[in-house]
């Protein structure tokens, strides 16, 4: 117990060193003191004080006279370290402790003389996980034969009710009864009768708020609701087994056949974005989730096409309840017709975008219940049953769902309106430095998943949303904000569903996030985050950014919008953009350069695997692990199903604005000047190629198939459905319509207005049509060969080798050879605009163009030449050839 309370301690001094870097104030009142364990208290005093051997610490109660408080106890020092010190709390016995913080405790400081020269209210955190979790598994409603409980997990409450309402958003009414809890094994619970059920609750919780320094009462949610009135103000009482809230067929749901995670190809889509646009979904559906279930509208019918080409996976943007889309559609304002000045629209958008129906969610408020938003009837349970319908129908039509889950963070916190946990239990559920101000360094108020408590959330959660719903994965939104070990103890509680106990195969739940090396649990504890370099041998998936940006040049940051890579026109097809950042003007550093980003995209293709070994462009052979790519190593993965390979997502530009930045515009001494709508659609495929011709996981943003456009706009999440739109008719990708919202991107108007200008960028419904027709052609590719789908490394070292030309390492080629017994495949990624030949004595078999991505697909395959008596073919411009052969055949001629 000393070592331990000595491994706390030197936690806690790292913590204050690395505090004033990672955590931003918030409005909360002085808890410098932490409670970690039932021996230790840790105290940091006031600017100005500093420890001494005249002070007495004492636990008092802080709305009486401390020195007069029966319950006072004063705290032996067991370390002085200065600005703070060590207390002792062994000598206080759990019945004292049960009394003490049921109140407003705080720590008081004085001299011998009784002088105050300091008090602070506590952090409990660490006291409550080592004597006050509560591991049950009936928080929130459960259905007791004939009466419903509820429990609610709130130590430190001095008293909890739980109030009844007949309705779900009547101002101002009273409750129809009120029903007082009960305090056992740590929980608060009562039975409410079954006459009850649909009727809404809320709990009256009177607990002491450091932020105010007094007890608070205060009507809140249920932190565990499974179902909820209009804008989430009031919890609901829901038998979720009831035949009521689900669709015919639900519980004998069959799952499209899914053998292995290394068989999907995921497609990120936003529920209001599927629909919201598109005139073959009834209108009053638009926007919701049960425009899923409209099977003959546009949209289901591109994902059923998709999805019969081998997509196998929708990934849906959070559809958990969320706090900044106001659920009463009679409140929203819409954009009406822009006009022809470029401004207009997003002006417009200004004046509504809070008042309007679109966000993309990552501001959660209740974990476990649907967003009304997206529901036809936003009061009570009808988003139940209609989030069931969503999932049945996308899964009738081959799709597997997997739901967007953002734990790192609240909307809200304190005493605001939108806030729950700190209503509940102050303090607990949110990561907070040595003076108690909570960690901002995600966007809002980030979470402390590494509490007991929060990690059972986050773990009930999920398995809620696997049982009730069915979800077949879950996509973590900045997983490094959590600890691997709170994430392995998640994906462990997943593998444990069974069908027969529980009707969903826990095997079949795939879990993914980003693990981007920042944050406030990274800052304190960079080796106990789940981050992209502490994943490996998870089984779990981390996205590959640097084959993203190596494909596509600079990063996501719009400053290096223009920078050029693999396909889009780096060394062979230079732009000499003025707003380039990290492109060398010298051309011989350009090759330098787009051969090494030749090297990060193969060691992608490779799944990322952080062993494995390939000759990188300077002749020498290394591991994926040892090859550095803006400084940090890029492989981290120990097999295949860890790497999600892709070139955009929701968050960035759209891979098409991606390309209209990136390709030449006007380029002095280019013929011709400007780079043609052809071009620009061959680095678009040759982009979309590479993530799905690789081991790992493809991911692709929804309407990368259709050249989406989001006109520029380099964050769209509050961009109203204007930017957003998608046309699954494939009449237009909306390019052009609009700069893109000043409130994001104002700074880079004078970048995109003289393109958005340009009629001829404006790609036509032919060439839209053609690149849908080549993506779901690399879909059938990728699914007709196990080669594109291997287990692991030692799968990966036998029967995946890249051959350089012969002749010279040719830049902005990539020569992939796939093989097992059955057959060989050979991919070629050529990023030169013209059409080069390529030597080796592999090319002397009788290759075959694969069936399912030639001429037909893309005519400019026609132009592909076999030479096998010379060992040789002639690959054209910028683009992917696909070479079929099976084993039994016989080399035809040459070397």
């Amino acid at each position: 117990m000393l070592k331990q309370a000595g491994d706390r301690v030197f936690r806690f001094i790292i913590v204050l060193l690395v505090s004033c870097l990672v955590f931003e104030t918030a409005k909360a009142g002085s808890a410098r003191a932490q409670w970690i364990n039932s021996k230790t208290l840790l105290v940091k005093l006031t600017q100005g004080l500093r420890v001494a051997d005249n002070m007495v610490f004492v636990l008092a109660n802080s709305d009486v006279n401390f020195r007069n408080n029966s319950t006072s106890v004063a705290l032996p020092v067991l370390e002085n370290h200065g600005t703070y010190a060590v207390l002792s709390t062994a000598q206080i016995d759990l019945a004292t402790v049960n009394e003490l913080i049921h109140r407003p405790l705080k720590v008081f400081i004085t001299d011998r003389n009784n002088q105050l020269l300091d008090s602070t209210a506590i952090q409990y955190a660490g006291l409550l996980d080592e004597l006050y979790t509560y591991d049950g598994n009936d928080l929130g409603v459960t259905v007791e034969g004939s009466n419903f409980q509820l429990k609610l997990w709130a130590p430190t409450a001095a008293s909890v009710r739980a109030l009844i309402y007949p309705a779900g958003n009547t101002s101002n009414a009273e409750p129809a009864q009120i029903f007082p809890m009960t305090l056992d094994g740590n929980a608060w619970s009562v039975s409410i009768p079954r006459q009850f059920e649909n009727y809404f609750y809320l709990y009256e919780v009177t607990v002491y708020q450091p932020s105010t320094d007094r007890m608070e009462t205060s009507l809140v949610t249920d932190p565990y609701s499974f179902s909820l009135a209009m804008n989430g103000e009031k919890s609901q009482l829901v038998d979720l087994d009831s035949s009521n809230l689900k669709p015919a067929g639900w519980d004998d749901l069959q799952k499209p056949v899914l053998n292995s995670f290394k068989d999907m190809v995921i497609y990120e889509l936003h529920i209001r974005d599927f629909s919201a646009n598109d005139q073959t979904v009834p209108f009053v559906y638009r926007g919701t989730y049960d425009a899923f279930t409209q099977y003959s509208s546009a949209g289901m019918q591109h994902l059923k096409s998709l999805a019969q080409a081998g997509l196998t996976h929708i990934h849906l943007l959070p559809f958990n309840d969320f706090g900044s889309v106001n659920e009463d559609k009679s409140t929203w304002q819409t954009l009406s017709t822009p006009s022809s000045n470029l401004q207009d629209a997003q002006g417009a958008l200004g004046q509504i975008r809070n008042v309007d129906a679109f966000n993309w969610g990552y501001d959660p408020v209740h974990y476990m219940a649907p967003d009304g938003s997206y529901a036809v009837d936003p009061q009570g349970v009808s988003r139940v049953r209609e989030v069931r319908s969503m999932v049945q129908a996308l899964n009738s039509v081959g799709l597997r769902v997997i739901q967007d889950v953002v734990f790192n963070h609240t909307y809200q916190n304190g005493l605001s309106p939108y806030s729950v946990f700190d209503k509940i239990v102050p303090l607990y559920y949110y990561r907070v430095n040595e003076n108690g101000d909570v960690a901002s360094s995600s966007c809002c108020y980030d979470t402390a998943s590494e509490h007991h408590m929060m990690e059972k959330l986050m773990t009930d959660s999920l398995l809620h949303w696997a049982r009730e719903y069915k979800i077949d994965g879950f996509r973590f939104d900045l997983m490094s904000f959590h600890s691997r070990s709170t994430i392995e103890h998640i994906k462990e509680a997943l593998r444990s569903l069974t069908l027969q106990n529980d009707g969903v195969d826990g095997s079949k739940i795939y879990l993914y996030g980003e693990g981007w090396p920042f944050g406030s649990l990274y800052a304190q504890d960079p080796q106990d985050s789940m981050s992209q370099q502490n994943a490996y041998g998870s089984g779990i998936g981390f996205f590959n950014d640097r084959m993203r940006d190596a494909v596509r040049g600079g990063t996501t940051n719009s400053s290096e919008k223009s920078d050029q890579g693999f396909a889009t026109g780096l060394f062979f097809d230079f732009n000499k953009e003025p707003a380039n950042r990290n492109t060398p003007t010298d051309m011989d550093q350009q090759r330098d350069k787009l051969l090494h980003l030749g090297d990060v995209i193969k060691v992608g293709l490779a799944g990322n695997l952080r062993d494995f070994s390939f000759k990188e462009h300077l002749g020498t052979v290394i591991r994926g692990g040892d090859l550095i790519y803006r400084s940090s190593n890029v492989a981290t993965s120990a097999e295949p199903i860890e790497t999600i390979n892709y070139v955009s997502a929701h968050d960035g530009y759209t891979l098409w604005d991606a390309v209209q930045a990136k390709a030449p515009f006007y380029t002095d001494g280019r013929s011709p000047a400007l780079a043609t709508l052809e071009d620009r659609q061959r680095m678009q495929q040759l982009a979309m190629a590479i993530p799905l011709l690789s081991q790992g996981i493809p991911f692709i943003e929804a309407g990368t198939e259709i050249l989406r456009s989001k006109n520029g706009d380099q964050d769209s999440y509050d961009s109203g459905d204007f930017f957003n739109r998608l046309d699954w008719s494939g009449q237009t990708d909306y390019w052009g319509e609009g700069l893109p919202p000043s409130w994001k991107n104002i700074d880079d108007w004078s970048f995109w207005q003289p393109r958005l200008q340009i009629a001829d960028l404006k790609p036509t419904p032919a060439l839209i049509g053609r690149t849908n027709n080549y993506f779901k052609a690399l879909l059938r590719v990728r699914q007709s060969s196990s080669l594109f789908k291997m287990n692991s490394l030692d799968e990966v070292l036998k029967q995946l080798v890249f051959i350089d030309d012969e002749n010279s390492s040719e830049p902005g080629l990539i020569a992939m050879l796939l093989h097992n017994q059955q057959e060989a495949i050979l991919v070629f990624f050529n990023a030169s605009r013209t059409a080069r030949t390529y030597s080796n004595k592999v090319m002397s078999y009788a290759w075959q163009i694969h069936p399912y991505l030639d001429a037909s697909i893309d005519p400019v395959l026609s132009q592909v030449v076999l030479n096998p008596s010379q060992s040789q073919i002639q690959i054209p411009g910028r683009s992917t050839v696909v070479l079929r052969l099976p084993l039994s055949t016989k080399p035809v001629g040459g070397r």
